[in-house]
């Protein structure tokens, strides 16, 4: 027992040394502002007034759930409003007809979203966000139609009115609810902040920015954003299903398509990327609002239309300024203003990684195609491929482009299934499974055009890879920061600062991967799937607009993964860079293989030099 104590008290002290540490400046101020928000009941004992103010929290709490859909996951949703309406309909049912404690009723109200929530992200996660947009906003419609055919769910036009009652002994006050909308608003935020950083928060900020690159190095897409997507149902749910409490009746009308508009509005008004930025977002809106009923008052002009026009003034601002973050954009402008400039992006002059010692021969063969053939409609990609990549070994597969050589690494890496042939891995067949099956067999691919992730810094780049072994690093384990969770993570940081130092770009490790000169953008394409440790390396035109350094960088780096003993695939049009690097040549045209051997072969071979270059010349004289 006493060792359990100890044990347990140790994982605590690192908890919250942990939470220090990741505590910033921004923390603080978000923590600080909660902390003075909850003294305002103190001051203010205006009933009416602290009404519409815990009105407004639960509306900023339903914010800041739609936030882990739009800012974690990239999934623009218009349906919020909908499981508002949801969880303030079921708690309203379990308060009137299951005579259930009021907070029962508001969690039994957040379950019931969650379920809806499973049930729509699971029709809509693999759609782009445009036509997630859509089928969100279409879901609205259906909810609010379901209410107005089903009087009964809600008490049609006259609504459903719900009895005030106690929790835990406490009567619920507009100033505990108030109290308690600004607690759980705290909740959610360090849930968002938690999800945010690590592994997991560079996966979701990978899949926001460039899926498919994301989807290259194993990030498992549709667990990450359906998990998402029915948080912030579920949040939503919360919210509604206490706000109907507050407000002492379900009504239909509250819970139309608009709902779900202004909320969205407000969350990309303040900024997606933080829940807290949903939260400011909800006030300004609101703000907004009230000083334009206001105004027209003032006028003389009728108000009804208002809210509409005004959402939709402020919908079309934020995608003209900041997209789908205006505050994240324009802290990034600031930031960017106060440095110095590209001075301060220069890089350290370049040195040749140390080598491990003397190159060992070739190893076992871990991944062979055998007669791998792709066909789309009357057009043959890639027919009859057959080769070996063994351990320690680069294999160069080139020839012009339509060749085949992109089918190639699609096929190989799981992107593509294949109309005929086999794949053996270490022997054994690797069945088709997507990328991160490959990934996870340690298969992973680059893309060939340069595709990090730009918003993201270097060191979250390499997150990204270094995330895909992780087995403790779910969104669960996250969310309760589990002491393996937290270890987890230190280690993972660990070893992406040490793939960044290895590549030569520990320099860059907090800088922006879109501020980084191109030729450093291809390397950390590649520092990121080495530091998923894979077995095989499939490298896709590495040396795309690279200088003569450039290449010799390159050489250098592919020659360490090579002795590390990686099996290399790499696709290339640089024939300094083939010759230099390759054990082993393959040349593709029009989806067959032209020829096969070592670099010097395959110089000497005229159909390669005929097919490939179109005139006479060898590879090596090329080259030069």
């Amino acid at each position: 027992m006493t060792r359990a104590l100890m044990r347990t008290a140790i994982a605590v002290s690192d908890a919250v040394r942990d939470a220090r540490r990741a505590f910033g400046v921004q923390g603080r101020v978000v923590a600080a502002l909660l902390a003075l928000g909850a003294l305002v009941p103190v001051f203010v004992r205006d009933t009416l007034v602290l009404d519409g103010l815990a009105a407004t929290l639960y509306l900023a709490l339903a914010a800041s759930g739609l936030a882990f859909a739009v800012g974690l996951a990239g999934m623009p949703s218009l349906a919020q409003g909908a499981f508002v309406g949801i969880g303030a309909v079921c708690g309203a049912q379990l308060r009137v007809h299951g005579d259930l404690d009021p907070l029962l009723a508001g969690l039994g109200g957040a379950g019931a979203a969650l379920l809806a929530g499973a049930v729509v992200g699971a029709g809509v996660f693999r759609l782009r966000p445009a036509f997630v947009a859509v089928c969100t906003w279409v879901v609205s419609w259906v909810f609010l139609l379901a209410l107005l055919a089903f009087p009964d769910l809600a008490g049609g036009a006259r609504g459903l009115v719900v009895p005030s009652g106690a929790a835990l002994g406490v009567e619920l006050t507009p100033a505990v609810h108030f109290e308690l909308a600004l607690g759980l608003i705290g909740l959610a935020l360090l849930a968002f902040a938690a999800l945010a950083r690590g592994t997991l928060g560079a996966g979701f900020a990978a899949l926001r920015q460039q899926p498919a690159a994301a989807g290259a190095l194993g990030v498992p897409a549709p667990s990450l954003r359906l998990a998402a997507f029915a948080l912030s149902a579920a949040i939503g749910g919360l919210a509604g299903g206490l706000d109907v409490q507050l407000a002492g009746i379900a009504d239909p009308g509250d819970y139309d398509a608009f709902l779900s508009f202004t909320l969205l509005v407000a969350v990309l008004l303040g900024g997606a990327r933080t829940a807290s930025g949903a939260v400011v977002g909800t006030f300004v809106f609101a703000a907004i609002l009230w000083l334009a009923d206001r105004l027209g008052a003032l006028g003389g002009l009728a108000t009804g239309r208002l809210d509409t026009l005004v959402a939709a003034v402020l919908l079309l601002y934020v995608v003209a300024v900041g997209g789908e973050d205006v505050v994240d954009s324009s802290r990034r402008w600031v930031i960017d203003r106060l440095r110095s400039g590209p001075a301060r992006l220069e890089r350290p002059g370049f040195s040749t990684p140390p080598q491990g010692g003397p190159r060992r021969g070739p190893g076992p063969t871990l991944l062979s195609a055998r007669g791998l053939t792709k066909r789309f409609g009357e057009v043959v990609g890639l027919e009859d491929l057959s080769l070996d990549l063994a351990a320690g070994t680069v294999t160069a597969l080139i020839g012009p482009n339509g060749s085949g050589k992109t089918t190639a690494l699609r096929l190989l890496s799981g992107t593509l299934a294949p109309d005929s042939g086999t794949l053996l891995l270490h022997g054994k067949p690797l069945p088709h499974g997507g990328t991160r099956t490959h990934a996870l067999a340690g298969v992973v691919r680059t893309l060939q055009p340069t595709a990090v992730f730009g918003s993201s810094t270097a060191l979250e780049n390499v997150l990204v890879g270094a995330g895909l072994r992780r087995r403790d690093g779910g969104v669960l384990r996250t969310l309760v920061s589990t002491p393996r969770a937290r270890a987890g993570a230190r280690a993972a940081a660990g070893s992406a600062r040490d793939v960044l130092e290895r590549f030569g770009l520990g320099w860059a490790a907090e800088r922006r991967a879109a501020e980084l000169p191109a030729s450093d953008q291809r390397l950390l394409m590649i520092a990121a799937a080495a530091a998923a440790s894979p077995r095989v390396l499939l490298v896709d035109e590495p040396s795309a607009g690279a200088t003569h350094e450039d290449v010799r960088r390159l050489v250098s780096i592919l020659g360490k993964l090579r002795d590390e003993g990686l099996a290399l695939l790499v696709v290339e049009h640089n024939l300094r860079l083939v010759r230099d690097i390759a054990d082993r040549v393959i040349v593709l045209e029009a989806g067959r293989v032209l020829a096969a051997g070592g670099p010097a072969e395959v110089a000497a071979n005229p159909e390669v030099r005929a097919a490939y270059l179109g005139r006479r010349h060898d590879l090596v004289r090329e080259s030069r």
